[in-house]
């Protein structure tokens, strides 16, 4: 049903609590697993299939627990905050109204307590110890701060051992039943007077029922006149769509991250990427009459080592190694016989040269002649077609793409590419024109006195990377990368790491999975170009349906307007001024793997390939704005979280404009470098500006809304 693993680090499944919205739709999991005293709690709240969970907390705000049985609560009701899904669900089982947050005693600010406005009274049960204090305390000023606060009150049960919560309340009861319960399970029915124990529980509640202190409650009053801070995080990244392949691709996709638990993003941009390594070249989109878009993609996911990435990778080119070899094991024996031929002619030929130096006048021209027929009948030595590569520079890049019909992918789950486009071999100078030329299909001319020239008219790259995050955040630094628009060339994503939270005991693919991606890939890599009276065949010439066009251009056109000054993309319209035209070649792949066994050609792009590639668009935007936020592309933002941190860390409710540049002067050598920093923590309701005279000269002063020192 849900697909929960039974294991978790060697340690079985123990129990599952639902996590369901005020509809009773299924919002996720968590899931505990236990043995020999030791636990781990693990959220799933992320989709992976119609089926299946990939493990990981849900996006901020997080919702509650018990979110069902609370929309069918009347307003005058109780309601009781208890800490983890184990104490409300027991509460539950009563038939009692019962929340809690996800994600421990640390977690309450980021759930959205907001379904509890308007409700007449709320009672928290902290557990006995530190953090449930900490916990109550900071439900409490969530609570208080909401439009019609319920009064809220503080149970404090007697009689717990250090630890002890609501659970252990109960188990005491039962225990005097003479009855077992393991606190997971439903309060047992039989055997007990639950009316007797909901008694017992109402004179607890009673007794030891104090008001919520007034002090718990004064951060709430302190922010009221404060607008609640925008984050300065990148927006939370949204589900990876699963159903945006054709279905062969699309099952292959999600077995791939299933079976070795990686996030779905790096399946999915890493075989998209290898459907451009066998379909780029060979087809083009006619957007308008004078627009179109070669195919070709280039991709960059982004997760920590011991990700399993080159596990991904390898299976995402498999089928384009194989297709390699095959072609390799054909050519062979024709290789050998050109290779035999072209040697003994070359023997001869080497003989006659000889011979000719020491002829005389009438000897020399007969020999000439014989050595010209012998050099015209030289034949050429045919070479196994090459798809892919790893590590090369981008000299050599250019003798391998003029060798393989002016196409060549790089599909790598290193680095390397981006220390050698900065100039690891050209004395620190970064060599970015082929690979720019390569993007965009424009003509290549290298002339290079030791090496002989190369011409390409339609030349057609991919890249395929999956680097650690550390790399991406010095990109920025190399300044061509940006100003000559190679970073804006990348579709990218920065995955939820899983590191720590996978099973480890995943079953293996169906082989089916892999024959169908396979059989699809294979198709495309026998596509032959059409025919044509020029030596240069042209490719394929694919077209939108007016209905397409129509969801692209409406696409297009609100990227446009996402580049103006505060729109989503006025600090990346580098990369935002490309988008639309990677969609364009995203939609083009789609359809081609939709139709490699029948021929794409035949059919125009449609809607279904379109929408597709627009949900993926989607999400690659929000991850897109993260990547280029690690990387540091905003200035002003990447300072404000500077700023913010001095902040937290001075726990200073105002401070001066003089006191912050005094701090920051070793990064900020002009005063006036921090005023674009300041007015984003303006913006965002971090910091607001008091005027104040001092000493006769104006002092800017800044208050700190009172709960970024509530949350540090």
């Amino acid at each position: 049903m849900h697909d929960i693993p039974i294991t978790f680090n060697g340690r079985p499944r123990r129990y599952i609590w639902e996590y369901r919205g005020s509809e009773n739709e299924i919002l996720g999991y968590v899931a505990r697993f236990d043995a020999d005293g030791k636990k781990d709690v693990v959220p799933y709240f992320q989709r992976v299939n119609g089926h299946g969970w990939n493990s990981g907390s849900p996006a901020k705000p997080r919702p509650l627990f018990g979110l069902q049985i609370l929309a069918r609560a009347e307003p005058d009701e109780p309601i009781y905050v208890v800490e983890g899904e184990k104490a409300a669900a027991a509460l539950q089982s009563l038939g009692l109204i019962a929340v809690t947050s996800q994600g421990g005693s640390q977690a309450s600010s980021k759930s959205d307590w907001k379904s509890l406005a308007g409700q007449k009274h709320i009672y928290i049960l902290p557990d006995n110890d530190e953090a449930g204090e900490a916990y109550a305390r900071e439900t409490v000023a969530i609570l208080a701060g909401l439009e019609n606060p319920p009064v809220i009150s503080i149970v404090r049960l007697p009689n717990l051992s250090h630890g002890g919560d609501i659970v252990d309340w109960i188990a005491a009861y039962v225990e005097d039943a003479l009855l077992e319960w393991d606190g997971f399970k439903p309060v047992p029915e039989s055997g007990i007077d639950i009316q007797a124990l909901l008694r017992e529980f109402k004179k607890e509640i009673d007794a030891h029922a104090v008001p919520a202190p007034a002090e718990w409650e004064s951060t709430s009053q302190a922010n009221a006149d404060w607008d609640t801070p925008i984050s300065l995080e990148s927006a939370p990244l949204p589900a990876w769509p699963n159903d945006v392949f054709p279905s062969k691709i699309q099952d292959f996709v999600t077995a791939l991250s299933a079976s070795t638990e990686t996030p779905p993003e790096l399946a999915a941009l890493l075989v998209l990427a290898a459907i451009s390594s066998a379909a780029q070249g060979k087809y083009k989109v006619q957007v308008k009459t004078d627009y179109s878009e070669p195919v070709n993609i280039w991709v960059c996911v982004a997760l920590p080592p011991g990700s399993r990435k080159t596990a991904v990778q390898q299976a995402a080119t498999a089928p384009l190694t194989a297709w390699e070899r095959r072609q390799q094991e054909d050519l062979g024996p024709k290789m050998k016989q050109a290779a035999s031929e072209y040697e003994s002619l070359a023997a001869r030929i080497k003989q006659l040269r000889k011979d000719a130096g020491q002829a005389s006048d009438s000897e020399f021209k007969e020999l000439k002649e014989k050595i010209a027929e012998a050099e015209a009948e030289l034949p050429e030595i045919p070479t196994a077609p090459q798809v892919w590569a790893q590590d090369v520079t981008p000299e050599n890049l250019g003798s391998l793409m003029a060798t393989n019909d002016e196409r060549m992918a790089i599909l790598s789950d290193e680095s390397g590419i981006f220390d050698i486009l900065a100039g690891r071999y050209s004395n620190g100078i970064p060599n970015l024109d082929l690979f720019l030329q390569g993007h965009a299909g424009s003509p290549v001319k290298v002339n290079r006195s030791s090496r002989p020239a190369i011409v390409m008219y339609s030349p057609a790259l991919t890249l395929g990377l999956s680097p650690q995050p550390e790399v991406l955040r010095g990109l920025i630094d190399t300044p061509s990368f940006r100003g000559r628009g190679l970073l804006g060339r990348f579709l990218y994503a920065l995955p939820y790491s899983n590191l720590g939270y996978r099973t480890l005991d995943r079953s293996p693919m169906h082989p089916n999975y892999r024959a169908g991606y396979e059989a699809t890939l294979t198709h495309i890599l026998d596509h032959e170009l059409p025919d044509s009276d020029d030596d240069a065949s042209p490719p394929y010439m694919l077209k939108l349906t007016i209905e397409a066009a129509k969801k692209w251009q409406s696409f297009a056109l609100s990227v446009e307007a996402g580049m103006r000054e505060g729109g989503m993309y006025d600090h990346l319209t580098d990369w935002a001024g490309k988008f639309p035209g990677a969609v364009i070649r995203v939609a083009a792949l789609l359809h081609i793997a939709r139709y490699a066994d029948t021929g794409p050609w035949k059919k125009d792009i449609g809607a279904e390939d379109m929408e597709a590639a627009l949900r993926m668009a989607e999400v690659l935007s929000v991850h897109a704005l993260a990547v280029f936020d690690l990387m540091g592309a905003d200035p002003a933002l990447d300072g404000a979280r500077l700023v913010l941190r001095w902040i937290k860390r001075e726990g200073k409710s105002e401070f001066t404009f003089r006191d912050c540049h005094q701090a920051h002067k070793s990064r900020y050598k002009r005063a006036k470098e921090l005023d674009p920093i300041i007015d984003v923590l303006i913006e965002r309701h971090f910091i607001r500006q008091r005027v104040e005279k001092v000493a006769h000269r104006p002092s800017r002063v800044f208050e700190v809304n009172p709960a970024v020192l509530s949350n540090s």
